[in-house]
């Protein structure tokens, strides 16, 4: 059986109201089940739905780090890289390079640390439609219909 955690990743955009800071959310599977998943808001105040992305795929990236870690120290095999999914073409593509990305210096240097991840192979980022994106469950309200279907695909339903 294979132990591999495979992650998705979202995050709203200036979903707050009071605050109109984005919540980050994520979920984490492994052998078919959730193993763990967060919901935050996230500190600041995101200038643009890539960066919102990009913020939450941050905080991914650090629990996929330390997942990795862990099935190492008990011994566990497990591939790299690990898999990390997400409907955020600019957010990936921000992964992968800062080059040509003028537009989003401002984003804190602690979140282009997954650009360093992604060069060294420690984890690589997905592209997955939003309809199939697990994470949607964390982030925003949605029609009931679509919930069950993705509580289902989670095995939780």
């Amino acid at each position: 059986m294979d132990l591999t955690p495979v992650a998705y990743v979202d995050a709203d955009y200036g979903g707050c109201r009071d605050t109109r800071r984005s919540t980050s959310g994520y979920v984490f599977t492994m052998a078919g089940g959730a193993v763990t998943w967060s919901s935050k808001r996230q500190a600041t105040v995101a200038l643009s739905t890539v960066e919102a992305k990009y913020v939450a795929m941050s905080r991914c990236a650090q629990q996929m780090t330390w997942m990795q870690a862990w099935l190492d120290e008990v011994k566990v095999e497990h591939t790299l890289p690990g898999i990390i999914k997400g409907d955020s073409r600019g957010a990936i593509a921000l992964s992968k390079t800062t080059k040509d990305h003028g537009k989003v210096k401002h984003i804190d240097i602690c979140h282009h640390y997954l650009h360093e991840l992604v060069k060294s192979k420690s984890i690589l980022f997905e592209q997955v439609t939003s309809a199939d994106n697990l994470a949607d469950l964390f982030t925003k309200p949605l029609a009931r219909d679509h919930h069950h279907r993705l509580l289902n695909l989670l095995n939780i339903a």
